[in-house]
């Protein structure tokens, strides 16, 4: 191996490769490339910049371990992680928690597995901070149709960026979330490329996404999915939280209304039938969690501490 200004990736990649899987020193690799120690620490930080080498933080590094584990048995959860507030709130504390997740992602999903995928803010934190992280033969599907804002985080880009990241295949749902009117939806879902796609949602054995409170400003208003009316209206019917634009009570019984008969994405059943991967945090979604926990939504939980907190408190 020569010295040069801009080494090669092949070069990078063989620093990397005796290091981190030939566990040589520093000291040895350049001895046996004729390099200074000097650039072999500068070739190990280009091999992470270039992604030649991707770092992956293990999912139990977040874990504190009580409040986890004490939640994992109380609502039979298959795993759970419970991050530190360390004072963070809002946007903050959902930048955090996200993080655990994204690491924990690669582990989530095996080979062969088909993974669904929701949207919103926090969903998409999630695919931004995923590692470049192969799972062979990994198909991702989107959980509900596009969306027209331009500004916020689509189920779209949502599932393209995780696909993109875990070198998965990628299926979106080529179909608007809502549609105006329920004839309309229907045509649409009748359609035979729409039709495959939905009926394929069944194929996802496993599932990310977040939920949300039935509040005027969830996410589920501002990217214009429903109207402030409509959640008013659902909340009369007895919903609590929202998952993937679908409506749920206090104990996580499907609410139906005028816009499920709009909605095209994945129903109630389809979505319950998933290995869930929840991802919450802050205090105001905290009925709808525990709604969420007990309908049955979740199998894997990431949460803030002060959110796993109330979870312990409430009653199952």
């Amino acid at each position: 191996m020569t010295r040069v200004n801009h080494p090669s990736n092949r070069n990078v990649a063989e620093v990397a490769w005796l290091y981190y899987i030939k566990e040589m020193t520093q000291g040895e690799i350049a001895k046996a490339l004729g390099l200074s120690r000097p650039t072999v620490i500068s070739y190990l930080r280009l091999a992470r910049e270039r992604q030649i080498v991707c770092v992956k933080i293990a999912g139990e590094h977040f874990r504190l371990n009580a409040a986890a584990d004490a939640l994992k048995e109380k609502y039979a959860l298959q795993s759970v992680q419970v991050v530190p507030n360390d004072g963070l709130t809002g946007t903050a504390l959902a930048r955090v928690v996200c993080e655990a997740a994204a690491q924990f992602l690669p582990d989530f999903v095996e080979p062969g597995d088909q993974l669904g995928v929701s949207w919103g803010q926090t969903v998409w934190f999630v695919s931004e901070s995923v590692p470049y992280w192969p799972v062979a033969d990994l198909t991702v599907r989107q959980l509900i149709g596009s969306m027209a804002n331009p500004l916020l985080p689509t189920s779209e880009s949502c599932s393209t960026e995780i696909a993109r990241r875990l070198s998965a295949a990628c299926v979106n749902l080529n179909a608007p979330a809502v549609c105006t009117t329920a004839s309309l939806a229907g045509v649409l879902r009748a359609e035979p490329i729409i039709a495959e796609q939905l009926a394929n949602l069944v194929l996802c054995n496993k599932a990310i996404y977040s939920l949300s409170p039935c509040t005027p400003d969830t996410h589920v208003v501002q990217f214009k999915i429903a109207t402030e009316a409509e959640i008013s209206d659902y909340v009369k019917r007895g919903a609590i939280g929202i998952i993937a634009g679908r409506f749920i009570d206090p104990e996580g019984a499907p609410v139906l209304g005028p816009l499920d008969d709009r909605l095209i994405g994945a129903d109630h059943a389809t979505l319950a039938a998933m290995n869930g991967l929840l991802v919450v945090s802050g205090l105001h979604k905290a009925e709808a969690t525990i709604a969420g926990l007990r309908g049955g939504y979740a199998n894997h939980l990431i949460v803030d501490l002060e959110l796993a907190e109330v979870l312990l408190a409430a009653p199952v």
